[in-house]
């Protein structure tokens, strides 16, 4: 991977506040690190406490903090949500990083689905599409701050709140099938890794219709990264040979570390080159053409539909509905 291209400052500064998820490790780690030096408050995630906690400690300037939730329950989402809202009157950027490989099928319970949903749709997905919507609003609202606090900007001297969500250049191995992410007879392995990378693109672009001017939403291919603990909860055997493939690819070029495999969501949230820029998917810090699966309108209107009955997301807590009816932006 390339150096990521340099920033002409950062729309990210002081007294801005950026959510990273599955930020304790990994690439979620160096992103935030990447978005703590340009003197954003950084809030961190994860599941291990200590972990976190101590890499809030270690992070440049004040105020940033730890919230801990389990992305295979929906409620830790709401949770997580819910806190940040109360915690912090802004949110001038959220990056869906937090993401699972399993090599075995896991079911995870959802309150829209009585057979249950396979885990890492669940989690590279469903968490994320959740997490987004119950965000959103708080999210537009400090949107218009940013316009405001730029002397009332707009149009394209406006600068969005963002929303970066990392996906993976294996989505491009996947079509849609959403009864096969569910009940006893779901996808296992690598097949549901791709099909939830594909739902994240999918879902980008449905997103960047229904949100407002003052939010845009951006996806991204990380490259190749096996030593960032993706893989943790797989079998010891598919474990133990992706962090060999880590080692070996490493020295043989093919594989990137951490830090590299975080500079292209690092640069979606705060360089300027990408303000106002929105529905597009990108690696290497370019705008590239996603699967022409993930370009389909109506796999993306089924896959957001679906996504929120699964999550019992109401029309009141969904992004682009009013009055019962999906309002697109103009982006």
């Amino acid at each position: 991977m390339t150096d990521a291209p340099p920033d002409d400052g950062s729309a990210l500064r002081d007294g801005h506040v950026a959510l990273v998820t599955g930020s304790t490790d990994g690439i979620g780690e160096q992103t935030a690190r990447n978005l703590a030096e340009t003197g954003a408050t950084v809030v961190v995630h994860g599941r291990d406490r200590e972990k976190g906690q101590r890499l809030v400690a270690e992070l440049p300037g004040d105020g940033h903090a730890f919230y801990e939730a389990d992305f295979t329950d929906v409620s830790d989402v709401r949770g997580l949500a819910n806190a940040v809202v109360a915690d912090f009157d802004r949110l001038d950027c959220l990056v869906n990083n937090a993401g699972t490989m399993q090599s075995d099928r896991h079911l995870v319970d959802v309150p829209g689905n009585d057979e249950g949903v396979e885990m890492s749709f669940a989690v590279n997905h469903l968490a994320p599409f959740l997490l987004t919507n119950l965000l959103a609003d708080r999210l537009a609202a400090t949107g218009e701050r940013r316009a405001e606090e730029r002397d009332g900007a707009s149009g394209a001297d406006a600068d969005p709140a963002r929303v970066v969500t990392v996906s993976s250049d294996l989505h491009r191995q996947a079509t849609l099938d959403l009864e096969r992410v569910r009940g006893p007879d779901a996808m296992d392995g690598l097949d549901a890794y791709n099909h939830s990378k594909l739902a994240n693109v999918l879902f980008t672009f449905e997103l960047a219709r229904r949100l407002p001017d003052s939010v845009t939403a951006t996806c991204c291919h990380p490259g190749v990264s096996p030593l960032t603990g993706l893989s943790r909860d797989s079998s010891s055997l598919i474990g133990l040979g992706w962090t060999a493939y880590g080692y070996v690819g490493g020295l043989l070029g093919l594989t990137d570390s951490a830090a590299e495999s975080a500079e292209t969501q690092t640069y979606l949230a705060r360089s300027p080159a990408v303000t106002g820029v929105t529905g597009a998917y990108f690696d290497d810090c370019e705008r590239v053409e996603p699967a022409a699966a993930a370009r389909d309108r109506g796999a993306q209107r089924e896959l957001w539909r679906t996504s929120a009955e699964w999550v019992a997301l109401d029309d009141g807590e969904t992004v682009g509905v009013e009055g019962g009816q999906v309002v697109e932006s103009e982006q």
